[in-house]
């Protein structure tokens, strides 16, 4: 019953004209913002470790902002998946089809780093069409969600894998094959096995050794990929191809890397993060938990 009213809710969304999804994305943000529930207060937290300057106004007008945007993320996804690669008319690519083109002809492969920015969703929309990409995922809480993603996001050309034995070999095969692989970078392992700690926004932070361990077998280049969301309603397409440091031997030193690259494509969007995601959880029993109060 849950699955089928979801999904019936999903079909509403991806009939929806992008005038009326943006109304409800900002819409529900700024009930959620009101509300001070467990997101705002997420998001409070985080901004006061990543952005201490900032006085409490600017805080609390920043932290509405990323409701909003976070919010509208998520009310477009299902028109994204709907759509799949149909959306070339609301996102300038800025160049990366061709820059995806000339990497992967060094006959490396190459990985594709999209942090929670802007709306992720939409880079799949500016790549090129013609390279094949396996994509990492992680299983949602709720597995009746699980279907759903995937018919959204699978096409003729990406292919969604677990976090899984099985999900982590194809990426290998995918690889050393010199195709492409794509992974969110920000995300905090469940595996302390498959962490390090490296300073993000200046706190020790967990962060993933995987991207690390696939790029220096693999000697793959890195390219930070992010869809911006403009006040038009389109989307700007923004990348960097990584500091070769990310493919250090020195797991720490290359988590340090990627945490900065992060930081980097944060800076230009910042309220366009998904600063409700734990990500600054404490590493060990000598840090604070900031969310502990929460």
């Amino acid at each position: 019953m849950y699955t089928r009213s979801l999904s019936g809710l999903l079909r509403v969304l991806t009939l929806l004209p992008w005038s009326v999804l943006r109304w409800l994305g900002y819409g529900f943000g700024w009930i959620l913002y009101v509300a001070n529930g467990r997101e705002k207060r997420n998001v409070l937290a985080n901004l006061q470790i990543a952005y201490p300057h900032l006085r409490q106004p600017q805080r609390l007008t920043l932290t509405r902002q990323v409701l909003q945007e976070t919010a509208l993320t998520h009310m477009e996804m299902p028109r994204i998946w709907r759509a799949k690669s149909g959306l070339a008319d609301r996102i300038d690519d800025q160049g990366l089809p061709q820059v995806m083109r000339e990497l992967v002809a060094q006959g490396r492969g190459l990985i594709l780093a999209m942090p929670h920015l802007g709306n992720w969703e939409m880079v799949s929309s500016a790549v090129d069409p013609d390279l094949p990409i396996t994509g990492l995922y992680r299983p949602p809480r709720q597995t009746s969600l699980e279907p759903l993603l995937l018919a959204g996001r699978n096409n003729h050309h990406i292919q969604m894998v677990p976090i899984t034995r099985s999900g982590l070999k194809a990426l290998h095969s995918a690889l050393k094959a010199g195709q492409i692989v794509a992974i969110l970078p920000d995300q905090v392992p469940k595996s302390a096995s498959a962490a390090v700690s490296a300073p993000f926004f200046q706190r020790a932070t967990l962060t993933m050794v995987l991207l690390n361990r696939l790029a220096r077998r693999h000697q793959t280049p890195v390219l930070f990929v992010w869809a911006k969301r403009l006040p038009t309603g389109r989307y700007q397409i923004g990348y960097f191809v990584a500091d070769e440091t990310i493919r250090a031997t020195d797991t720490q030193v290359a988590a340090t890397a990627l945490n900065q690259a992060v930081e980097r494509c944060i800076a230009d969007c910042p309220a366009q993060y998904q600063w409700a995601y734990r990500r600054f959880k404490s590493v060990d029993s000598t840090q604070s938990n900031p969310y502990g109060h929460l």
